[in-house]
Order: structure tokens, then C-alpha cells, then sequence
């Protein structure tokens, strides 16, 4: 069992600076520092919420426009062929996104930025939820059939945007082991 831990570790020290470099560019340099309200954000912070203002513009506030339609899609009460309705769905997909990470994260965030933390998350929750909405055609558009189950996901549709090339798993991989070093250690997660 230390083996496996040591190589973990392993991982991790080569992950964690690649990981802080990315979390921190380009609050690391002090020209971009200089910028006011902008030199405060990372830019992956900047890239989340702005792929949440653009996909929330372009798709015409599809989150506010279709909310009640989502809600009678979900409780109505049928089955599909594969034998699950919309609503079993929701909540298989809701129990493995929610979990005691969330859970603790949203409780720390309150308990360090007060109720004002409630509200930002709320904002940043709006916007990501034309994020998510985009993410879910692109794997529904480039699905593709294997044996006779459907497969697809975001390695699916970055195979196709990224010319056919194998790239997104190697950058999956990579991705999730930074998330998952770099979330528990951040304020309010």
C-alpha cells in the first residue's frame, strides 16, 4: 500500500506546480497584477465565467427561457426504451455531482465570505448552467455507437475539435489529477 502511495505522490509533486502555475497565470506577474478588478483573476477563472456570459448570450438566456419546460420533461411520467425516465435520471446524475465535497465547500465558503458567498455562487451557478447545457449537446451531437451501447462525453467531442487526435485523454488524465489536488486546497471548497 505505500507503494501506491508513493507513487501517487509521486504524481503529485510533478502535478501540483503545473497545476499552480495555471491557477495563477497570469496573476503571477506583476504587469497583469496592475490591471484593476482584472488583475485579481486567474485565467481560468476568467475562462469559466466568460464561457458562461458568452454560452448565456448566445444561446438567448436558454436557462431562464426553458426552465419550465425542463421541469415537465422531468416529472413526466415516462419510460424510455432503456427502461428510465427523465426524473431517475436527474437524480442519478444529480447524487454523483453532489457530494460531501459540496457539501463542506459551499458550508467553508459561507463560513469565510459570509452570505455574500452564497450569492456568487448562485451568479457563477446561473451562468454555468448554459456551460453545462452546451457541454451536454456537444456529447449528445458526437456520440458515437459501440457494440450496442452509445459512448460519448467531452474525449468524444475533443477527438473531433481537436482533429482527430488523442490528445483528450492524456489531457483528461491530467486535468483530473490537477482538480483533484488543487480543489480541497482552495478557500471556500
Amino acid at each position: 500500500m505505500e507503494s501506491l502511495f508513493a507513487a501517487v505522490n509521486a504524481v503529485l509533486s510533478f502535478i501540483t506546480p503545473v497545476s499552480d502555475f495555471f491557477w495563477d497565470f497570469p496573476k503571477n506577474f506583476t504587469w497583469y497584477q496592475q490591471i484593476p478588478i482584472l488583475g485579481n483573476f486567474s485565467l481560468a477563472i476568467i475562462v469559466l465565467v466568460g464561457s458562461g456570459l458568452y454560452f448565456t448570450f448566445r444561446l438567448g438566456f436558454i436557462q431562464v427561457r426553458y426552465f419550465k419546460k425542463g421541469i415537465r420533461l422531468l416529472v413526466h411520467r415516462r419510460r424510455s426504451d432503456s427502461g428510465i425516465s427523465p426524473l431517475a435520471a436527474f437524480f442519478l446524475s444529480s447524487a454523483m455531482r453532489v457530494g460531501p465535497g459540496n457539501i463542506i465547500g459551499v458550508t467553508g465558503a459561507i463560513a469565510a465570505g459570509g452570505p455574500g458567498a452564497l450569492f456568487w455562487m448562485w451568479i457563477s451557478a446561473f451562468f454555468g448552467m448554459a456551460t453545462a447545457y452546451t457541454e451536454s449537446v456537444l456529447a449528445q451531437l458526437f456520440k458515437e455507437k459501440r457494440g450496442d451501447e452509445f459512448v460519448g462525453g467531452l474525449p468524444f467531442y475533443a477527438r473531433k475539435l481537436l482533429g482527430g487526435q488523442n490528445l483528450d485523454r492524456r489531457g483528461a488524465v491530467l486535468c483530473i489529477y490537477s482538480l483533484c489536488h488543487v480543489l480541497p486546497s482552495c478557500p471556500g471548497i
